[in-house]
């Protein structure tokens, strides 16, 4: 049932490993259920939801969410709905440790010595759900594998240096991030940036509740002002001024869709009144909001999605 379609490199180099090579694996509508353990990869999803066990853990990985995980991860692939697209990324260590040689190491150390022994990269897992340059090329390159409609094994390993960059450049933040987060010992540091960045995304799926800084800080499992303290030393700014960011953000695209009015828009975002919505809107976006209703009329989904959920 379903399709799927395969592209893959020649081995790197000489490997003993199970997965010797970097692949693409394309799936529409295939429903399966699998125990595995994982290569280095990207989960990338593009149409329904993508769902895995991962220890104790349930992972469910939502259109445009990656799911990034580490070299021998133990994992189960649930059995999925129909209607689910997804593009799997599978790097070997060998091509992952070359570009991030180059993106750590000085020129002399590389002309030095060009052919060390890899060095394994590992990444923070995680589904990553924001919109950055690494899902625009998984997006793209699903879109190449959808037209071609055929299998590939004789791939060159261009496609997987450009993503691996990409994959290295957002760990390259999540490592900033994590380091600016105060504790005194690393898996601290580490774990309550999990929990922040688990509120952020939590703070994403809720964007239209009147969410208080407590509840947020409850579903991080941190106290009010730890949660406070933490979450702006790791992304910059504080929690209530990202979700109010991101509410108008929201705004900007449900009138975009041209479904819903501006007083509407402030209402479901939260705002007392237009007239405060319209200057929070100007200040952060630079623009009116009347001046943007209806001048994108091909998604409305998230207009009337707003819409059933204040019903």
């Amino acid at each position: 049932m379903g399709k799927i379609i395969t592209w893959s490199t020649p081995k790197y180099s000489v490997s003993e490993k199970t997965h010797e090579t970097d692949n693409l694996f394309y799936a529409d509508d295939v429903i399966r259920y699998s125990k595995f353990r994982s290569p280095l990869s990207i989960k990338f999803c593009l149409a329904d939801a993508i769902r895995y066990t991962v220890g104790n853990q349930s992972v469910v990985v939502p259109p445009g969410g990656s799911f990034v995980v580490n070299n021998g991860t133990e994992m189960e692939c649930l059995p999925n709905k129909p209607g689910v697209r997804a593009l799997i990324v599978s790097f070997t260590d060998d091509l992952v440790s070359d570009v991030n040689r180059n993106f750590c190491k000085e020129d002399k150390t590389l002309l030095d010595n060009p052919h060390p022994s890899p060095e394994p990269v590992c990444f923070f897992e995680h589904v990553y759900r924001h919109p950055d340059l690494l899902s625009r090329q998984l997006y793209l390159l699903a879109k190449q594998v959808t037209l071609s409609g055929e299998s590939n094994p004789n791939l060159p390993p261009d496609i997987f240096y450009h993503l691996a960059e990409g994959l290295l450049t957002l760990q390259r933040d999540v490592r900033r991030q994590i380091g600016n987060v105060n504790a005194r010992s690393a898996g601290t540091r580490e774990e309550l940036y999990r929990r922040v960045l688990y509120a952020k995304d939590w703070m994403q799926d809720h964007w239209y509740s009147q969410l208080q800084l407590e509840q947020i800080a409850h579903a991080a499992c941190l106290s009010p002002y730890h949660f406070h303290r933490s979450f702006r030393e790791a992304f910059g700014q504080s929690p209530m001024k990202w979700l109010c960011r991101l509410k108008l953000q929201k705004a900007r695209e449900i009138l975009e869709g041209g479904e819903t009015s501006v007083t509407r828009v402030a209402y479901l975002c939260g705002f007392a009144d237009v007239f405060s919505f319209s200057k929070a809107f100007k200040r952060e976006l630079g623009i009116n909001p009347s001046s943007v209703l209806g001048t994108s009329c091909s998604n409305p989904a998230e207009a009337l999605k707003a819409e059933r959920i204040s019903a």
